[in-house]
């Protein structure tokens, strides 16, 4: 349900035809249709896709996902999920959802009605045993759907916003070693979860493991090979890992510019001699993979340094060209990252969203930087 991709004033029409249910695999060919077809304009247009199934990721332990779906006649023509899970609010595990993967059909562009109804229905589903707290992303260069959603229309749950985010993409590095000095196998999820939990209760709306959810990650391309840690005489004080989601969840370039597409090949060439990203051909599935379950001993921020380096270096043995990382930009992580890493960086702004009848508020927050798992974005 975030407002990501809403790229144009909305006003109110009739909605007619819309039917909302809730997304059944029976729905999985229309869903994926839906997300190929409207991809997000810019000067890089991207569709975010769920080949082969979009369904893939929706049963994992300690999960509760739900989609919902407006057809227009038998046409799919809007889908928006919220994914339930355990995080960490003041130091707690609490159940938060996620609002996002909100996507809606060209043909329904300016389409208030199909929005508001969207959100009423998903109100009324949530109704009877809702999350403590419900939050999602917006893209901080979409003027649009930040007015929109920012505005408290009627039908409109409110959208608090709680500070801003940066994704930052770096490159592989075939310089880097794929091992960390001191590096350990870590032998079981317990082992993973007590270390990960430790660093993520110190953060707001980061997730809180468990050793089933750990294991389940398996099937979504997540091993304990894709681990790294940092030991020292006391154990281990580091740990992150390199989470391709390729196999379930792509990013497809759509399109460029014309300025930029004609600039393109010439960018690219340079990028060989500077070490920058590359700009792919269209239609080609960004060759990416997340940095998840970061995690360090306070006061330590060299940790991260030798933790990232490790993995450019897995990235690059795998044929992955690049990293992304998610921090708040508050976050002296990030900071930390700048200082020690070239790489491209994108804001989008997080909300906590609320209904009057559930949902909490931004005042409950305690002061703790904000740290939601980009992996899960």
């Amino acid at each position: 349900m975030a407002g990501n991709v809403i790229e144009r004033q909305l006003t109110r029409t009739r909605t007619g035809r819309i039917r909302y249910t809730v997304a059944t695999p029976n729905d999985d060919a229309e869903i994926r249709r839906l997300l190929r077809e409207n991809p997000m304009p810019g000067r890089i247009s991207l569709s975010l896709e769920r080949e082969p199934d979009y369904f893939t990721d929706a049963k994992q332990p300690d999960e509760t996902k739900v989609t919902i779906i407006a057809r227009d006649g038998g046409r799919v023509t809007c889908v928006g999920s919220c994914t339930i899970r355990p995080r960490f609010i003041n130091g707690t595990p609490r159940r938060v959802g996620y609002l996002g993967g909100l996507r809606l059909d060209a043909r329904q562009a300016g389409r208030f009605d199909v929005l508001r109804r969207g959100y009423e229905f998903f109100q009324e589903l949530q109704a009877a045993m809702p999350a403590e707290y419900y939050f999602t992303s917006i893209a901080a260069d979409n003027d649009r759907a930040r007015a929109f959603l920012e505005r408290g229309l009627p039908g409109i749950p409110f959208y608090e916003f709680i500070g801003d985010y940066v994704t930052m993409v770096v490159s592989a590095d075939r310089r880097h070693s794929i091992e960390t000095s001191g590096s350990a196998r870590i032998s079981s999820e317990e082992q993973i979860v007590s270390l990960v939990n430790a660093n993520n209760c110190r953060h707001q709306l980061a997730p809180c493991w468990s050793e089933r959810e750990i294991a389940g990650l398996q099937n979504l391309g997540l091993g304990r090979e894709d681990f790294r840690f940092v030991v020292d005489g006391e154990g281990v004080i580091g740990s992150a890992a390199l989470w391709d989601q390729r196999g379930f969840k792509q990013t497809v370039i759509r399109g460029y510019q014309t300025w930029l597409k004609q600039v393109r090949p010439v960018l690219n060439l340079s990028v060989r001699f500077t070490g920058g990203i590359e700009l792919p051909a269209v239609g080609k599935t960004l060759s990416n993979a997340f940095v998840s379950h970061v995690a360090f001993v306070p006061d330590r921020p060299d940790i991260l340094t030798e933790l990232i380096k490790s993995l450019r270096g897995v990235a690059a043995h795998r044929g992955i060209k690049l990293l992304t990382l998610g921090f708040a930009a508050n976050d002296p992580r990030l900071t930390w990252l700048r200082r020690n890493f070239r790489g491209r960086e994108y804001r989008s702004r997080l909300y906590l969203v609320r209904w009057p009848e559930f949902g909490g508020k931004a005042q409950d927050l305690d002061g703790r930087v904000l740290a939601p798992e980009v992996a899960l974005i």
